[in-house]
């Protein structure tokens, strides 16, 4: 197994990639520290988790753009589980509709504090973590849109090009100190939400949650301790 032993905080665990994210995790040895902001969402989503996986699960429910909630999930997570190891920061949101002049600037702020600024505090507190025990992983979900941007996504768009940015920047503050940080960036992404949204698409040209899942536990082994800052394209067949 690739993460016997080692202990993750797996964020937007409630959602369809995150649920998978957890499961593999699971499957691949690790403890898993699955996070999101609804309580019974996230139960709901982990309810069928096999009950020896179950013992290394810890659920948490917190909402990533607040310092304190995220605090408080470090401090339950390193006293349940001695530490972590690493952080998959599968959080996120997409809007679109609008161009950027028509975007209001709380429209611009949540796309701001849902997808970057919490990957932000989160790598944040779970830093000194990762130094205490001499390293660590960090994975974001950024996006191909991020690097191939179309109209009416921009606030989207950059949002999850600053997250690239922070994934980079940590990247080369991690690399004197053992932790490794990298980011995937898949195109559309096959959930249940985004098939509901589009019915009209092909959605067996997009990427399978799992094969994220994969990537993401291949990137938190001791297998990849020599990558560092690269940004994962993942374009499945679109």
């Amino acid at each position: 197994m690739l993460l016997e032993k080692s202990t993750f905080v797996v964020t937007g665990a409630s959602g369809g990639l995150g649920r998978h994210i957890t499961r593999h995790f699971l499957k691949e040895g690790a403890h898993v520290v699955a996070v999101a902001r609804d309580e019974d969402k996230l139960l709901h989503s982990l309810s069928d988790i096999e009950s020896e996986q179950n013992e290394r699960l810890l659920p948490i429910a917190a909402d990533l753009t607040h310092w304190q909630d995220i605090l408080r999930m470090k401090d339950t997570a390193v006293e349940r589980f001695g530490g972590v190891d690493g952080l998959v920061h599968s959080m996120g949101g997409f809007t679109a509709g609008k161009t950027l002049a028509e975007t209001e600037a709380d429209e611009w702020d949540f796309m701001m504090n849902l997808n970057l600024k919490s990957a932000f505090l989160c790598s944040k507190a779970l830093w000194p973590v990762l130094l205490k025990q001499g390293g660590g992983k960090i994975i974001t979900l950024s996006a191909l849109a991020a690097l191939n941007p179309k109209t009416k996504r921009g606030s989207y768009q950059v949002s999850k090009a600053g997250l690239i940015a922070l994934t980079k920047s940590l990247a080369q503050e991690g690399k004197e100190k053992n932790i490794q940080v990298n980011s995937i960036a898949p195109s559309m992404i096959e959930t249940e939400a985004n098939k509901k949204a589009m019915p009209d698409a092909d959605s067996s040209k997009w990427v399978a949650p799992l094969e994220i899942a994969k990537l993401a536990a291949f990137l938190c082994s001791d297998r990849a301790d020599d990558i560092t800052g690269s940004i994962v394209e993942m374009p499945g067949k679109l």
